[in-house]
This record gives structure tokens, C-alpha cells and sequence, in this order.
């Protein structure tokens, strides 16, 4: 179960709002230089494009692990130990839960909409279009920084920063909501909006009861890193067949 301590730090909450804010603004601007690289024919400058999109990310990391450290009462990362059968295979049933309702609300969409996608699917289909920088960059980003650097955020920031002492699933919902957005970039505002949003919204609180269950968060990024890399796994076997076709 998560710890957490008497009082957020810092205690003032319009303080813990800007913080979060600010990681939130420069976590939604790092993959633009990624769509940079991706427009630019020349390779230095879909390598620097790319360079410059991972350095963002990893900051951004960086500085909500030290936001994180200095309000979380136990260890970020706890050490554990070989994990326990029951322990591993509750984890796996978690990511099977978040799979099973990603799945059904995408097929909700498709029969009410007619629409197969995200806007967020869409642009990670345009990025991973060619077997290139970009597309390398992208599984980097979408299989190792991203559920890293998002799992700090929208569960270890929000869990501890937010709705502390309140109903226990207050920030559990808080968490998906907020985790939705940057994934939607957009407010939704028709029903194959909201039915995406819903999705991402109840991924982001799949995880974040895995975080307030356990309190390790590297249980959410194993997670998250699984889904990412399933989800990544088709992209890329299609730019492999473009390529040899």
C-alpha cells in the first residue's frame, strides 16, 4: 500500500499546481521536436531533432523524480526482491484488466463512430510511418521514456501531491483524468473524442490503483512498458514489410 506523509511539500497547494503544471507543459512539448524530425529530409537534423526530444524527456524525468522524492514519505523506486508468484501474476491480471477495457472501448468507437483510431494512434502511425530516426526515436521514446517519465508524473506526482486525505479513490480518478489529456491533446468534443478520452482516462487509473495498491512504482512502468511494447509491436512490422516490398 502507498505511504504518504502528513503534509505534501512543498504545503502550499497553488505551489504544488504550478510544479505540476510546468512538468505537464514541458512533457506535452517534448515530442513536437520529434514531429521536427520527422518533417526534415535531412538525417543530422532528424538526429538532432530526435537528440533534443529525448534530452526534454529524460529533464523532465529528472525533475519530477526530485519534485516526487522531496513529498513521497517511502522510497521512489523500493527495493524489492524477486517477486512473489502471486504478486507477478496479479500484476499481469492489472495490465490483462487495462488491455481488456482498451480493447472494448476502441471497439465501442469503431461500431458507434465508424472511427478506428485516436488522434494519438494517428500521429504515432504518421511518425512510425518509415523505418527511420524518427520511428527508432519513437519506440525509444514510447517503450522506455514514456512510461518512465509518465509514471512519476501522473501517478507518483498526482497520488502524492493531490487529494491526499480525501476518498481514497479521489486521486485514483484525478490520475486518469489528468493522464488522459496530453494523450488526447484535445478537449473532447464528440462522442469518438469522449470514447477515447474514457479509454485513456481509465488506463491512467488502472495504473494509478497498481501504484496505490503496491507503492512501488516500478510495477506501474513494468506495466506501462508492456502495453507501450505490444502496442508498438504492429507499427513496426509494417515498416519492415514497407520496406521490403
Amino acid at each position: 500500500m502507498l505511504e504518504m506523509t502528513e503534509t505534501a511539500n512543498p504545503k502550499s497547494l497553488w505551489l504544488r499546481i504550478i510544479n505540476f503544471g510546468l512538468v505537464i507543459f514541458l512533457l506535452m512539448l517534448a515530442p513536437g521536436f520529434l514531429g521536427l524530425a520527422s518533417a526534415s529530409s535531412v538525417l543530422w537534423e532528424q538526429i538532432l531533432w530526435a537528440s533534443v526530444m529525448v534530452v526534454v524527456y529524460v529533464a523532465v524525468g529528472i525533475y519530477a523524480y526530485r519534485l516526487l522524492k522531496v513529498t513521497a514519505k517511502a522510497p521512489i523506486f523500493q527495493p524489492t526482491s524477486s517477486p512473489k508468484r502471486k504478486s507477478f501474476w496479479w500484476l499481469v491480471g492489472m495490465w490483462l484488466l487495462m488491455l481488456a477495457i482498451e480493447l472494448t472501448i476502441a471497439n465501442l468507437r469503431v461500431n458507434l463512430t465508424g472511427e478506428a483510431t485516436t488522434a494519438n494512434e494517428e500521429a504515432i502511425n504518421q511518425l512510425t510511418s518509415n523505418l527511420n530516426v524518427t520511428m527508432i526515436t519513437m519506440i525509444i521514446y514510447a517503450v522506455i521514456l514514456a512510461p518512465v517519465v509518465e509514471e512519476l508524473v501522473f501517478r507518483g506526482l498526482v497520488l502524492n501531491y493531490f487529494l491526499r486525505r480525501n476518498w481514497w479513490w479521489g486521486n485514483i480518478i484525478l490520475s486518469g483524468v489528468i493522464f488522459a489529456f496530453p494523450h488526447m491533446g484535445v478537449i473532447p468534443t464528440t462522442l469518438s473524442d469522449g470514447l477515447s478520452y474514457l479509454m485513456y482516462a481509465s488506463m491512467g487509473m488502472v495504473l494509478a490503483y497498481v501504484y496505490k495498491k503496491t507503492g512501488a512504482i516500478q510495477n506501474n512502468i513494468a506495466i506501462h512498458m508492456l502495453n507501450n511494447a505490444v502496442t508498438m509491436i504492429p507499427v513496426l512490422l509494417l515498416a519492415i514489410n514497407k520496406i521490403q516490398h
